[in-house]
């Protein structure tokens, strides 16, 4: 399935719920198997929607779900089909914190900076945070 708005999920996870009462009402013995295209369908829209909504939504345990899925991700191929076009994304680079600082006055109010330079001037900024005033 691919990345829907969840206002159309929403619609989708109705429509998927009359096809799970259909088929409740259809099936032969009390507890009948679930079809595969109701499991990949329900699948798809936890990935999209919160699993517990989808799993109550349509009568499902939430953990039955999530082996549903963890399973359905262990049978994706690794390899993807070959495609016609490339395209290339470049991210800025990450830049890492080179310091961290977090300080408490007395009376309980925090202050925490996250420097990014080599070398923070963080003299005078902790001085005028810690004066009482």
């Amino acid at each position: 399935m691919t990345m829907v708005p969840p206002a159309q999920a929403e619609a989708q996870l109705n429509h998927l719920a009359q096809q799970f009462a259909q088929w409740r009402q259809s099936r032969t013995t009390l507890r009948g198997r679930i079809p595969k295209p109701l499991w990949a369908q329900a699948v798809a829209l936890s990935q999209v929607l919160p699993s517990t909504r989808v799993a109550k939504r349509l009568g499902l345990t939430p953990q039955t779900l999530k082996r549903r899925a963890e399973g359905q991700a262990a049978t994706v191929p690794t390899t993807l089909p070959a495609s016609g076009h490339f395209v290339e994304v470049t991210a800025p680079a990450w830049r890492t914190p080179t310091a961290e600082v977090e300080v408490q006055r007395a009376d309980g109010t925090r202050m925490r900076l996250t420097y990014r330079e080599a070398n923070p001037a963080l003299a005078p900024l902790l001085q005028t945070f810690l004066e009482t005033r």
